[in-house]
């Protein structure tokens, strides 16, 4: 009976029905199963629920019996603890029937011998900066190594079509037949594998029906034939848009089954493809497989001086300038450029304008970003906010629904080589140009979420993270809250709509069912940066609040559109804002400099603590001089509160909420405040007089 590995069984199973049969999971399934795991085992080391793999592998294995039995093999019932024995009678069967199975396209047209060379609409690359380590490793790899599939990896921009395109010039010796096309525009499996059997065997095809795997068969046996290059640049262009996974969009499937049989089939030929994604079933970058091989490209260094005029590439300024791009090149072009033209060749004066995310770069991050799954941009969202490298379990608490460790793992695996963010240890960050592009996004998705009243986009993500380190809280609230608040209130006009307006997004999510996410904390942020004022006047708190309940009182007071303050008794500890200070033309500091106390009419102030003592929460009009001169009936809401003072010590005050300010004449003959204090000072005169007399 046959020996055979799993990679064989997979294999065969996919030949003899003449396509991919089990899926990504199913095929997990079948390897695990082969090797002898349990479901449990399978489902632990998948991230999946073990029931699921249950039934994910009992549908397999009916499949496959079903399969079986359509051929002939009705007496095979595939099951888990039956799977190798199984299929070693599926392969004895095969090869005993290899006449009655063979590919009716098997009779291929014999390749012409002799060097032909067609390299389409490749680019010039008379003009190619450094690389040099890279061209040798991949070039030893095709060259002595054999290798049949390469998959050349990285960012948009970063220079991968160049790099194909002078590595394919540089080993071109080694191959009699070479082929260089673009799959930028997506052409159809069967156009392009027309047209690559046409060239490799010389011969004109248009006759032929356009049969996927006919064309196929006629590509493979020209490659075991004859040693040939084929170059496949841009293939992210056929690959599903929004999927992490590298799949083929509908209807493309027959270039994984090309890429596929590439890699597996025996031949001194080489196919070798540029994509900023990586498809299904092609070797990652961190492959020890020279046979399928993947090169990841990063940025090109100091090599990218060569880039710039020459008493620029000498510059100082210009590493910065190669630093903040990561030496992309296309970027790189594109600054070079702008810097000419806007800045007269000033480096320096460009970096000092902090706008890193010009148009055309802008315009390249767009087609990355909007390739991306759901999941991924979510990630690419809370690396912006971290804005510090940061580890994969930070990422999973931070993510609202809580995700398996396993999609996070798999996602920055992902994002990492596509050069989308950068891995330090065993953290990741973005780069410079891309936080910047991620957060103007970011910014971009909160304030259309606030002006549309629709909290969803609020709820995900952290505008300031509570948990974050001061200085990092500090960067959010500069590079994320403070530019989103000023679009805010320049669309509203003013600080009264915008509050009023987040004060009823703040009511709409007391009505939800489910969780609000970050949506509350984010709008109180946007409450206390828009409040920039009333913050300030909050700088007298302690600077060490032992009491939580301190916390809820200022926030409480940040998020009213109302006037209102927190005030001591005996004003001892002068929290301003005052309810007072939010109707007079004095300073700040001129309010704190005065006792208060004497802007109350004599007696009103002891019968309102004694009011809050028998009834916490009140409404009342009373009566105040707002200054020496300005009498006024003030409307207001009134809280009896205690506080922490910063010996830690509680004290009784008052939380106070002014609805209406009204001035008014004083009654005749009250006193004003600065009668109060002279009568205060002569009382105490007379009574030092008098005590001295007696003493």
């Amino acid at each position: 009976m046959t020996t055979m590995t799993v990679d064989e069984a997979i294999a065969l199973v996919d030949q003899a029905f003449q396509s991919k049969t089990m899926s990504d999971i199913q095929e997990q399934v079948f390897r695990q199963s082969w090797h002898g795991k349990t479901y449990v085992e399978i489902a632990n080391s998948c991230g999946y629920d073990a029931s699921y793999i249950r039934d994910v592998g009992y549908r397999l294995w009916q499949t496959l019996s079903t399969k079986f039995a359509a051929i002939g093999l009705s007496k095979i019932h595939v099951q888990k603890n039956n799977l190798q024995v199984t299929m070693r009678t599926f392969a004895d069967f095969l090869k005993s029937q290899e006449p009655k199975f063979r590919d009716v396209h098997s009779h291929q047209p014999e390749p012409v011998f002799g060097k032909r060379h067609d390299w389409g609409n490749a680019i010039d690359t008379s003009i190619f900066y450094g690389r040099t380590e890279e061209l040798t490793t991949a070039a030893d790899w095709v060259i002595a190594d054999r290798c049949r599939l390469l998959g050349i990896f990285g960012m948009g921009g970063i220079g991968k079509t160049a790099f194909a395109t002078k590595l394919a010039e540089q080993v071109q010796g080694e191959f009699e037949l070479v082929i260089w096309r673009s799959l930028r525009h997506a052409p159809i499996p069967e156009a392009t594998l027309w047209d690559l059997a046409s060239f490799l065997t010389n011969q004109d095809l248009s006759n032929s029906p356009p049969d996927l795997h006919g064309l196929l068969g006629t590509i493979m046996a020209v490659l075991k034939k004859s040693r040939c290059l084929i170059v496949l640049d841009n293939v992210e262009s056929i690959l599903r848009s929004g999927d992490s996974k590298g799949r083929y969009r509908e209807g493309y499937e027959g270039y994984g089954e090309l890429f596929r049989q590439v890699s597996e089939v025996s031949h001194s030929s080489c196919l070798m493809l540029t994509s900023r994604e990586k498809p299904h079933h092609v070797m990652a970058p961190d492959s020890s497989d020279r046979v399928v091989s993947s090169l990841q490209l990063n940025g090109l260094g100091e090599a990218a001086r060569q880039m710039f005029q020459i008493d620029q590439a000498i510059a100082p300024e210009t590493s910065k300038l190669i630093e903040l791009y990561r030496g992309n090149p296309l970027a790189l072009t594109v600054v070079s450029r702008s810097i000419n033209n806007m800045f007269n060749g000033d480096i320096q004066e460009f970096l000092n304008q902090e706008v890193n995310v010009l148009g055309d770069i802008r315009d390249l991050l767009d087609e990355q970003y909007l390739r991306l799954s759901d999941f991924e941009q979510q990630v690419m969202y809370w690396l912006a906010i971290e804005r510090e490298s940061t580890t994969t379990d930070s990422l999973r608490q931070d993510i609202v629904p809580m995700v398996s460790r396993l999609q996070i793992l798999e996602t920055v695996t992902g994002l990492c080589w596509r050069s989308l963010i950068e891995k330090n240890h065993n953290s990741f960050t973005q780069q410079p140009v891309v936080m910047e592009y991620m957060t103007e996004r970011l910014i971009d998705g909160a304030y259309k979420a606030a002006i549309e009243r629709d909290p969803e986009f609020l709820m995900s993500y952290a505008l300031v993270q509570p948990r974050a380190e001061d200085h990092i809280r500090e960067t959010q609230i500069r590079h994320i809250l403070q530019p989103l608040t000023e679009r805010l209130l320049a669309y509203y006009g003013g600080g009264e709509t915008l509050h009023r307006e987040l004060h009823s997004l703040m009511e709409s999510l007391r009505d939800r069912q489910t969780a609000i996410g970050y949506a509350q904390g984010n709008i109180m942020n946007l409450l206390r940066s828009s409040q920039s004022d009333l913050t300030q006047q909050f700088c007298r708190f302690p600077e060490q609040v032992t009491e939580y309940s301190d916390l809820l009182l200022l926030e409480r007071l940040l998020e009213s559109d109302r006037a209102g303050g927190l005030a001591t008794w005996d004003h001892r500890i002068p929290w301003a804002n005052n309810p007072l200070a939010q109707q007079t033309s004095e300073t700040k500091t001129q309010l704190r400099s005065k006792n208060l106390y004497y802007q109350w009419p004599e007696g009103t102030l002891e019968q309102l603590k004694e009011e809050l003592q028998q009834q916490p929460k009140l409404r009342k009009k009373y009566q105040a001089w707002l200054n020496e001169t300005q009498f006024a009936e003030i409307d207001a809401d009134f809280e009896a509160v205690k506080i922490t003072d910063t010996s830690k010590k509680p004290v009784d005050a008052r939380l106070v909420f002014i609805n209406e300010v009204k001035i008014v004449e004083p009654p005749v003959d009250l006193p004003t405040p600065s009668d109060r204090r002279h009568a205060k000072k002569r009382r105490q005169a007379i009574t030092t007089s008098s005590s001295e007399k007696l003493g």
